[in-house]
Order: structure tokens, then sequence, then C-alpha cells
């Protein structure tokens, strides 16, 4: 009798295969960065709640704060805004730091726009375009799906695998595939309890 059988439907990280609209939540993988040039990031994972992609990951969608100058100061504040009001903390919360938004954002429920996006490496990824307050009549795939991209996708067992793409890290608004070059000061952070959350 065998130890198991391969079976498709049961890995950890379920590809979502079409562009769309999902209702998501913010996944407690979130966290936040510095990039190499000393500016404060915030990297968002979601997890599709709902529909045919249910439980499929969109990750590393990066925040990035900017304020060298005034006008990019008050797009920062405009951007993470956006987020916060998408996700439906109330008006007039006011946000400590990025630590607080990170923390805060953990387990809210919104909607993203979502496209594919090539990376350096040639593939595509699933990026998110656009934030939306959760769509009561649910996530809305569009049927675009995947451009075909680099198709070296050989892993070193010699095997062509069609699920590794949905363990690779996905490309960030600047261009890094991971956290690599960032120094995460939270890589040894104990999970965050309900009574943490600042909002």
């Amino acid at each position: 009798m065998p130890l198991f059988t391969v079976d498709p439907n049961n890995v950890f990280g379920k590809t979502i295969d079409e562009a769309g609209t999902y209702n998501v939540k913010v996944l407690p993988t979130s966290q936040l960065v510095t990039a190499k040039s000393g500016k404060q990031m915030v990297t968002l994972n979601f997890e599709v709640l709902d529909g045919k992609y249910a439980g499929g990951e969109i990750r590393y969608e990066n925040v990035v704060w900017d304020d060298s100058t005034t006008e990019k100061y008050y797009q920062s504040i405009t951007r993470f805004n956006t987020i916060l009001v998408a996700a439906k903390v109330p008006a007039g919360t006011e946000i400590a730091d990025l630590g607080a938004f990170t923390r805060g954002m953990v387990g809210k429920q919104l909607a993203v726009n979502t496209d594919w996006e090539q990376a350096n490496n040639g593939n595509y990824y699933l990026r998110v375009t656009g934030y939306r307050n959760y769509q009561e009549d649910g996530s809305k795939p569009n049927g675009v799906k995947r451009p075909q991209g680099n198709s070296n996708n050989r892993q070193g067992n010699g095997f062509t695998n069609n699920y590794q793409q949905q363990n690779t890290k996905q490309p960030t608004n600047n261009g890094f595939a991971n956290n690599g070059g960032f120094n995460n000061p939270n890589s040894n952070q104990e999970p965050i309890r309900d009574d943490q959350l600042p909002f």
C-alpha cells in the first residue's frame, strides 16, 4: 500500500489563473521592510476569499512610503489612505506609523483589482492595480489568463513542474522578486494578537 497518491487538488498555494477583481483578506505574512533606498515599504499579501480561486494568494504587493519631496509625501498619504478606505477603516482613525498600518491591516477584508505584469525573469505574475471595498456580489475573474512568459520552469529534479509558479515569489513594484536586499525588522516578530491591533 503506498504512503499517498499525488493529487493536484491537494497543494499549498492555490494558483490564480485569471486577472480580475477579487475579495481578499490581508494575511499575517504582510510586513514592513526597508528598501535599499532607505524608504519604508509595506509588503501586503492577500488571500482570495470566495469564488473558484478561493484560498489562492496574491503576494508581494509593495506599497512604498516616499516623503523625499512635499508632493511625494502627499502622494504617499493618498496611496496608503486609499487602502485603508477600501478596507473600511473608519474616517478619522489616526495612523501612528507604518508599523501600525501593517499590524492594523492584518485580517482586514477588501477587494483588489489585478492584472498580469512581467517580471525581470520573463514570467508573468498577478499584480494589484487598485483597491476597492469588499464586493458583496463576489470576486470576478475577468477571463484574462496568464500570458506566456519565460517557459523555463524546469526544476533541479528534471521535472517541468507547472506548480512551481504558485510558490514563486511575485515581483514587487520596484522590480525585486523577493526580500533580498531589504532589512526586515520584523523577521522574528511574534504573531499579532487581536488586542495588539491599532485599529
